[in-house]
């Protein structure tokens, strides 16, 4: 029990150093600290009541931004679970294989070279965005192995399931690619951004300069708007918990070939 609590002690030392040098943290409190400046020594005036602006513009912003970081959350559930099956796939093709003379050896050479990239450059969709040959070098495995060979009633079964395998990993490619694709279209990023451009100026219109809490508030308020923004960006562009969602599952393969599962 000890154990288990410093190990679960490290994990979450982790996973805080992990958060605090997030460079998007770093660019809230960039965009904190300017904001805060900037309303401590600046006002906007005007005549105006902004109050109904601000209102409005606020609850689009949620109403947008929430519904795209929920459709971003969806599109994240759906690669983890694709990457799963086809990682899963991998890891049966490996131990299936050792049902075949010598083939386990060839088959742990196209894992290794299938999953090495993506630890090395910590580039979890690199299989998927770059021309690799590891389900075609699979298939010419399969071709060896058959031959004109006579195999045992098990080793057809195994056989067959292994095509049944690279089948189903050919699909799932395919659904990656496309999910890969799947970004935000730049109209909603320019209504974002207009939207972001309208609370800002509504911010700035109500009096701080010179009251230190008021600038404060203002310099949390505008940060946390663009901080939504970053955050929207890098879920977009697949930035997120790459080491989550892509290298945990590559060296889980990979220990499972050494022997480590």
């Amino acid at each position: 029990m000890a154990g288990q609590k410093q190990n679960i002690g490290i994990s979450d030392i982790k996973f805080f150093l992990y958060i605090l040098y997030m460079q998007e943290i770093k660019y809230f409190f960039v965009a904190f600290v300017l904001f805060s400046a900037v309303a401590y020594n600046f006002s906007l005036k005007s005549d105006i009541d902004f109050k109904l602006f601000l209102t409005i513009a606020t609850f689009l912003f949620a109403i947008f931004s929430g519904f795209l970081i929920a459709r971003q959350g969806t599109r994240y559930g759906a690669i983890r679970d694709i990457l799963t099956k086809f990682d899963g796939n991998m890891s049966f093709i490996y131990r299936s294989s050792i049902h075949f003379k010598e083939g386990q050896k060839e088959i742990e050479e196209i894992l290794r070279k299938h999953y090495t990239p993506i630890l090395k450059l910590k580039v979890w969709h690199y299989p998927f965005t770059q021309k690799t040959t590891t389900i075609t070098d699979i298939h010419s495995f399969c071709q060896k192995v058959v031959g004109g060979k006579k195999l045992a009633s098990l080793q057809n079964s195994v056989l067959s399931q292994i095509i049944t395998s690279l089948r189903e990993c050919q699909s799932l490619r395919k659904n990656m690619v496309a999910l890969y694709e799947e970004r935000i279209p730049r109209l909603q990023w320019f209504l974002l951004g207009i939207l972001l451009i309208v609370i800002l100026i509504n911010i700035f219109v109500f009096p701080s300069r010179f009251e230190f809490f008021s600038s404060l508030l203002k310099g949390i308020f505008g940060a946390i708007f663009v901080f939504v923004l970053i955050f929207l960006q890098k879920l977009d562009r697949l930035e997120f918990f790459e080491g989550v969602i892509g290298e945990s599952s590559a060296r889980d393969v990979l220990n499972t070939i050494e022997g480590k599962r």
